[in-house]
């Protein structure tokens, strides 16, 4: 039951306009007993002291029927040790409470507790005569329940106060831990720390990056080869059960630093990944993408997706064909030498290209050559329509236009010029096109 938690009790008595004097005497005797019982069951002081007297007071209302003198002395003492002994409880259960606060709620709780002694022994003083002397002692060490308040306000917002001023400290101690850890964190010893720890952990994705780090930082050869090792670790452990360009993007960093059987790695997964790719859908083979034209036994066309450069088909306005052109020798040197790593070359067929004369003027394409990488025909394009992309330029065939020096090309709607341009105009962009051996 909590200390407010206020309690009062009357009890009713019958009607007594027909009793005797005596009877009601009786009634009255009979109540004061009942608040006796009453007093003795209640927990709190101010209530038994409540209880007490008022049973006091229906004693002395018995006569005739019975003056207990004895009950009425008893009832006194037992009132005025209620009052004296909750008074001496309460005082030192605050005082416990005012010791031990440790918070601002724990002086306003001590506080409350010295209030409500004041307030109760204001309207309910205890007489000296009414208790043993060393009751009375006790009582009177209790009597600055009302100075006692007021320093418990006084604790509980000095204490306030304090709490404050270390929260405030705490919170400019935690920023400064947290800038302290912030510039930790981009020092070259804590990367290396953690990239040792994803390393134990098995983390090799965070153990590679790490060391990268610390290697662009330091260019230590030892970071470097750590690097190596756990991104050839985490792209071994994910080819397992992924092909993605993630994956494949590891070994191909890998393999232009020329680490382990990385290179060998990347090719079969670049083949294994063109072989499933549908016609029209782009993928990356060697440093560029392209577009899938069309898969037969074991072999798959490839369109680079993007035209490069504006570049000339031959470098002299000489009278020329695809088997003489300078773009040839291009494609098939240095834009090899620039695009592939030796595997990839190796991965890519060598064609025969077939010469195709102009349909419209007849002009001859010359021989038929044999090459790994060249640019489509006139009917190439046309066969290969729906999965051609537009471009954002014209781009060179191999087919001849009207003249010996002139070449047909292909507009950005994929519509053919035939009547062609001078082989040396230079504003004319370059899609090559290679086979890829998929066994």
């Amino acid at each position: 039951m909590k200390n407010d938690e206020k309690i009062d009790i009357h009890l009713q008595e019958e009607e007594i306009d027909n009793l005797s004097e005596e009877e009601v005497a009786k009634q009255h005797y009979n109540t004061a007993l009942r608040y006796i019982e009453i007093a003795e069951h209640m927990k709190q002081f101010e209530d038994q002291d409540k209880y007490y007297h008022r049973a006091i007071r229906y004693l002395k209302l018995a006569k005739p029927y019975k003056y207990d003198r004895a009950l009425i002395i008893q009832m006194r003492k037992n009132k005025f040790a209620a009052r004296s002994q909750g008074k001496i409880t309460l005082y030192k259960e605050a005082c416990q409470i005012r010791d031990k606060a440790r918070t601002p709620n724990d002086y306003y709780s001590a506080q409350a507790i010295f209030e409500r002694i004041h307030k109760y022994e204001v309207k309910h003083p205890i007489p000296e005569n009414r208790v043993t002397p060393e009751v009375y002692e006790q009582v009177c060490q209790c009597s600055d329940s009302e100075q006692q308040a007021i320093l418990c306000g006084q604790l509980a917002a000095e204490k306030q106060k304090e709490l404050k001023r270390r929260s405030l400290l705490t919170s400019l101690l935690f920023l400064a831990a947290v800038g302290v850890f912030l510039y930790f964190t981009r020092t070259t010893a804590f990367r290396q720390c953690l990239a040792s720890v994803y390393a134990h952990t098995g983390d090799y994705s965070g153990a590679w990056q790490s060391y990268y780090t610390v290697y662009e930082q330091t260019k230590e050869p030892a970071a470097l080869e750590n690097y190596k090792l756990y991104r050839y670790k985490d792209a071994v452990k994910a080819s397992k059960t992924q092909n993605t360009e993630v994956v494949r993007s590891s070994f191909r960093a890998l393999a232009e630093l020329g680490y382990k059987d990385s290179e060998e790695r990347l090719v079969k997964m670049e083949k294994q990944r063109v072989s499933e790719i549908a016609p029209g859908e782009t993928i990356q083979f060697g440093q560029v993408n392209w577009r899938v034209m069309e898969h037969q036994s074991g072999k798959t066309l490839l369109l680079k997706d993007k035209a490069f450069g504006s570049t000339p088909f031959n470098t002299t306005d000489e009278n020329c064909t695809w088997e003489t052109s300078s773009l040839r020798k291009q494609l098939n040197s240095d834009f090899m030498d620039e695009t592939f790593f030796d595997l990839e070359k190796e991965a890519i067929l060598t064609t025969t290209v077939k010469a195709e004369d102009n349909s419209r003027y007849g002009t001859d394409a010359g021989a038929d050559t044999s090459d790994q990488v060249f640019i489509m025909s006139a009917s190439e394009v046309q066969k290969y329509y729906d999965v051609i992309p537009k471009t954002k330029s014209c781009w060179w065939l191999r087919t001849p236009g009207a003249h010996k020096n002139s070449m047909c090309f292909s507009y950005q709607d994929k519509t053919i010029m035939d009547y062609g341009y001078d082989v040396s105009n230079s504003k004319i962009s370059v899609k090559p096109a290679i086979w890829v051996n998929t066994k």
